[in-house]
């Protein structure tokens, strides 16, 4: 099974957003991109996901918090990233992470995803609809410009 193509529309509020999300994640880049229209429920088959064990003990709200607060550094959220990197697909990939799927594409190898308050699994589906190889490449904190060029999830 693929996963559904993002409306037009929601990319254009995507865009509108861009700025906001700037200064909500304390000035710094990459900017966040994930939204709820961005996530949808999705049956992972296999359990072989990559375990992030880092944590970001310092943020005030995680993954779970009211309005999307965890995406807003400035008002408490996630500052910690992990880097993780794919292999197997073809021009594209999708990351996911318990029973949820993000379904902006991704055409690099590499991707940042805030680790959260507890951690979590993530897994990779590409382009073929096959599960991919992943592997932690660093950890980092959001405005450190370690990965500059990577998308951030």
């Amino acid at each position: 099974m693929k996963p559904q193509e993002l409306n037009f529309i929601f990319r254009v509020f995507d865009a509108l957003l861009s700025p906001f999300m700037w200064i909500l994640g304390g000035f710094t880049f990459p900017v966040q991109e994930t939204h709820p229209w961005h996530v949808k429920k999705w049956k992972w088959q296999s359990r072989n996901g990559l375990p992030t064990k880092e944590k970001d003990a310092k943020a005030t709200f995680g993954h779970k918090s009211p309005l999307g607060l965890f995406h807003m550094p400035i008002l408490g959220g996630l500052t910690k990233y992990v880097v993780i990197e794919a292999s197997g697909f073809n021009k594209f990939w999708y990351i996911g992470w318990r029973n949820h799927i993000q379904l902006l594409k991704i055409k690099q190898n590499r991707v940042m995803l805030l680790v959260g308050k507890k951690g979590f699994e993530a897994f990779g589906l590409g382009d073929n609809r096959n599960e991919l190889n992943l592997k932690i490449v660093a950890y980092g904190v959001l405005g450190d410009k370690k990965f500059t060029g990577l998308r951030l999830f």
